[in-house]
């Protein structure tokens, strides 16, 4: 009995470690891209989502969600600027984001084509990947993973309610 209890918590634990990553969400913050390994517009808890995405439709394991967003910081405010699908799908095209807060039943602000990300309250950390594997790129997360270690030493932007109260970088 305890050995098949056993091999019970080794196979559950196993799948687990199997786990695809996400296609990053994207930040363009003066001339640079910024991949986010965090989905701020999931804080909405969307009742209708992007292109009608379920986990079922998704395009593939590596987007669940079956959206990538792009996110730009003009004025020290945090703005969603674009829907896209995500490039491990065939079908091409954005999400009209005023029609989809409208069907959403949330409210918002417009400037141009974006939308002011006022729900978005987060401190966003540098994500220390190896810099052979990811020279070029910089990856943000909320920390949530992160060994105990001063958070005041990574932090690169506090956003509260969607305006960015903090820039260290």
């Amino acid at each position: 009995m305890k050995r098949r209890i056993v091999i019970l918590i080794f196979l559950i634990t196993s799948f687990s470690c199997f786990a695809t990553n996400q296609e990053d969400d994207i930040l363009i913050f003066n001339e640079d891209t910024i991949f986010l390994q965090i989905f701020l517009l999931e804080d909405l808890n969307l009742i209708d989502n992007p292109f009608g995405a379920t986990r079922q439709t998704a395009p593939s394991t590596a987007c669940w969600r079956g959206y990538r967003a792009v996110w730009r910081i003009q004025d020290n405010k945090l703005y969603l600027s674009r829907i896209i699908r995500c490039e491990s799908d065939d079908k091409k095209g954005d999400e009209n984001l005023e029609e989809l807060f409208k069907k959403n039943r949330v409210a918002f602000e417009a400037k141009g084509d974006m939308i002011f990300a006022s729900w978005v309250t987060s401190d966003m950390f540098l994500m220390n990947f190896s810099k052979a594997e990811y020279s070029d790129n910089t990856y943000l997360y909320n920390g949530a993973y992160e060994k105990k270690r001063k958070k005041e030493d990574a932090l690169k932007l506090k956003i509260v309610d969607g305006i960015v109260t903090l820039n260290s970088r």
